[in-house]
């Protein structure tokens, strides 16, 4: 047996496999958001830090043409890979969520995953949202989620699970919340993942920065950034769970609409 370390982000398939979760629940309420909300039918859809692309794969599937851009060309280079696998035409690039440029507008946007929290400061998040704004056609949606700490005595959570495909067993730990900082509101994640395939170990770490904002402070950034109403917000992937009314909510789902 031998080890090796990297980043998780450089094996994507590995990556793919721990992250393989049943995403049905929150790709209804993707579809029930793009029916319920958008003032314009929802044909073409962009996933914002797309990632392996657990949500792209299912929209496509249920018949959305798909778009995608991640900072990462492994992932990126790994879903052109699995789209071509599955029959589907998805334009895929390389490209920061703060600075990109579509060649033409689409529907609906997506970003899924609190992948937002990697952008660190005010004015990293009110760039993304004005860039988002330019990528959509008026009338529809940008829907993401952001995770949220309901305690600052004791945030810190560790969660660890198993998946197996074929012959890769890959145990992944998941870190999030630690040594927050409730003045920049910024924290660390560290994720791990071990893995055991054809008798051969490999062990693959990362840690990243992340920032939470909180409901009304979002409220007042989409207001700064212009080009969007705040339609409606939940705090998980039902219609019924609407953030006003949760009590200890750890996500926040938002649901903005391109004027």
């Amino acid at each position: 047996m031998t080890a090796a370390s990297g980043s998780q982000y450089s094996v994507p398939r590995y990556y793919e496999i721990a992250f393989d979760m049943n995403r049905r629940q929150e790709v209804n309420f993707l579809v029930h958001c793009f029916r319920r909300y958008a003032r314009r039918p929802v044909r073409t859809v962009l996933d914002i830090a797309c990632g392996t692309g657990p949500h792209l794969i299912r929209l496509a599937e249920r018949g959305y043409t798909m778009s995608g851009l991640d900072l990462s060309p492994e992932n990126i280079t790994f879903l052109k890979e699995r789209t071509a696998a599955k029959g589907f035409d998805a334009s895929l690039i390389v490209a920061d969520m703060t600075r990109f440029r579509l060649r033409r507008p689409v529907d609906a946007a997506i970003c899924m995953q609190d992948s937002q929290g990697h952008l660190l400061t005010n004015e990293a998040l009110l760039a993304h949202l004005r860039c988002v704004a330019r990528g959509l056609k008026k009338g529809g949606l940008y829907v993401f989620d952001r995770y949220m700490c309901s305690s600052w005595t004791d945030p810190a959570r560790r969660w660890s699970w198993t998946r197996q495909r074929g012959n890769a067993t890959v145990r992944a730990t998941f870190e999030a919340l630690k040594d927050l900082n409730p003045v920049t509101q910024t924290f660390f994640e560290d994720m791990e993942l071990e893995v055991h395939e054809n008798g051969t170990r490999r062990l693959y770490r990362q840690r990243h920065a992340s920032r939470m904002v909180f409901p009304q402070e979002l409220r007042t950034l989409v207001h700064l950034a212009g080009g969007f109403d705040l339609v409606e917000w939940f705090y998980g992937f039902k219609p019924h769970l609407r953030l006003d009314e949760a009590h200890h909510p750890l996500l926040m789902v938002v649901v903005l609409r391109k004027r």
